[in-house]
Parts: C-alpha cells; sequence; structure tokens
C-alpha cells in the first residue's frame, strides 16, 4: 500500500463457503522507505472508516498492529513494533485491512504480511462465525 492518511484495501471476498474458514496467526507492518514515520492498522470483518479507530470491544476487528521508525542524531534507525492477534476469531466471508500513516512522504509504501490457517467448520461453527463477523455478540 502506498501513500499517507488513512489507506484500506479489500484481501478477501466471499466465496461462498461458509463452511471453510481461515484464523489469522501472523499479522506484520512494516516501512518501504526509511523515514520518520509511523502506522497503525487493523485487519476487520468489515471496512472501517479510519485505521487508527482501534477497539478490541468490536467484534469486526480481528488483529491490530502498529509500527514506527524514527532518525535523528540520537534515535537513529529505532524501530518499534507490536502487533495483538484475536486468535478465537474464525473469517469465512470478507477481510480488510485499514491503516493510518502519519509519514511526511506522499510516496510512502507500507509492507504488510498476514498468516492464516485453513479450517473446516461445521455449519453451526460457520453460523457462529457469521454472526461475530457481523458484529453481534454470541455470549462468553
Amino acid at each position: 500500500m502506498q501513500g499517507i492518511g488513512n489507506l484500506k484495501r479489500e484481501l478477501l471476498l466471499d466465496d461462498g463457503l461458509i463452511n471453510q474458514g481461515y484464523r489469522i496467526t501472523g499479522f506484520f507492518v512494516w516501512s518501504g522507505i526509511r523515514d520518520d514515520n509511523f502506522c497503525t492498522a487493523t485487519l476487520s470483518s468489515k471496512p472501517k472508516i479510519a485505521g487508527s479507530d482501534q477497539n478490541a470491544g468490536i467484534n469486526t476487528e480481528i488483529a491490530w498492529c502498529t509500527f514506527g521508525t524514527v532518525t535523528g542524531p540520537l534515535t537513529a534507525g529505532a524501530v518499534y513494533h507490536d502487533r495483538v492477534i484475536d486468535l478465537d476469531h474464525i473469517i469465512n466471508r470478507d477481510l480488510y485491512i485499514s491503516m493510518i500513516s502519519t509519514s511526511g512522504n506522499p510516496d510512502q509504501t507500507w509492507n504488510y504480511l498476514i498468516t492464516m490457517e485453513a479450517t473446516n467448520l461445521s455449519n453451526d461453527e460457520a453460523i457462529l462465525a457469521i454472526i461475530r463477523e457481523e458484529s453481534q455478540n454470541v455470549g462468553a
């Protein structure tokens, strides 16, 4: 993805196979240009308005990631990176990545890597996954 501000991309589209699901096992974001830059990114089952609005209390959000670099005489090359993944969330329809970049460079390139594990779902598990993707609470 390239640019600054709010960036979005649809990654998976509903293929109609509700008994095939995916569990996110890894989510990484990093900069393609070595500048002072920062981004937050979210994986979700619904498109988000802003990549910076991360809220683990919303069922449609699946994974969250931050990345930043700082250049300067005292901090040259300092990099920080953090991520959190809801390993209990199964995707069986749509997946979106939303991020916000605070880089001042309009040519800023952002790379991302998402690893997933395929899983077969029973009809009941598929219905519960769809309910959760629609941001409805399925109980504890």
